[in-house]
């Protein structure tokens, strides 16, 4: 049985397999929509997957993650919002 502790943060390396996993769960695995709940320490996390940009939210508001952009190499979070 897996643990239920996850572990640490993620490595680098660590996050770029788990991008490249989800860009391939996204192109092989993926039908239309899938819902997850995380339970963590923190509180539960939800991520919702999906083919369609969700109503009322505008396409740029999600961070391109594949291919991986040369721009991101410290973190997913554009410089520009962090500065803003």
């Amino acid at each position: 049985m897996e643990s239920v502790d996850p572990g640490g943060p993620l490595t680098d390396a660590e996050v770029r397999e788990l991008v490249r996993l989800l860009a391939r769960f996204a192109s092989h695995d993926l039908d239309q929509w899938e819902n997850w709940r995380v339970d963590t320490p923190h509180g539960p996390v939800f991520m919702s997957l999906s083919r369609t940009v969700p109503p009322d939210w505008p396409e740029d508001a999600f961070v391109p993650i594949w291919p991986p952009p040369a721009d991101r190499r410290h973190g997913w979070t554009p410089q520009a919002d962090l500065q803003g």
